[in-house]
């Protein structure tokens, strides 16, 4: 049964109501007209849930004003207005940005360097996967998504055929060894 949040029709959000939702696997993001982020839920595998709309004081109290939110199987995304784009949650595959060598988690906001000085003007996260929509309006624009790695259609169609290469592959493998019995409980001794 849908059922309302009290607090964002508290004092509080009179001159800043929220004017959008976002909802991951485990957590839900909260946009202000202001742009502030107010999060709750659970990204993480370990420790406890937030349980309330939590400010995501890490941007609001430094000026950050949030445009574009998203939230994944367990990533977080806040894109602001001065082209600064955070992470945070648990990408094994990634997903967070934060690039080769790079942790693949972060318990905190922390900074996307690949994109920065663009302008993120939506973004969606999926399972192991995240895309945005960047700004190309002007020549800082352009300037900004030169530093952004790109993914031509040739170099997808070459992962794709690794891909179903490394599945021969292993498919080949499992042919080749002989099916393992397996046993239940102790063997018979005669």
């Amino acid at each position: 049964t849908p059922r309302m949040i009290g607090a964002f029709r508290g004092p509080l959000f009179a001159n800043n109501p929220p004017v959008e939702a976002i909802a991951g696997s485990t957590c839900s993001l909260v946009r202000t007209r202001h742009g502030h982020v107010y999060y709750f839920g659970k990204h993480r595998t370990v420790g406890e849930a937030t349980m309330r709309p939590t400010l995501v004081d890490a941007l609001a109290n430094n000026g950050h004003v949030v445009t574009a939110v998203g939230a994944g199987s367990t990533t977080v995304f806040c894109c602001t207005t001065n082209g600064v784009t955070v992470s945070w949650g648990h990408g094994n595959h990634g997903e967070l940005g934060y690039g080769k060598g790079e942790n693949k988690s972060s318990s905190k906001p922390k900074f996307v360097n690949g994109l920065d000085s663009c302008l993120v003007t939506d973004v969606a996260c999926g399972m192991a996967h995240t895309l945005f929509m960047i700004r190309n309006e002007d020549e800082e624009d352009a300037k900004a998504l030169k530093k952004v790695a790109t993914l031509e259609l040739e170099e997808v169609a070459q992962f794709i055929e690794e891909v179903k290469s490394r599945k021969i592959a292993k498919d080949a493998e499992e042919d080749a060894e002989p099916p393992k019995k397996k046993s239940r409980g102790k063997a018979k001794k005669n």
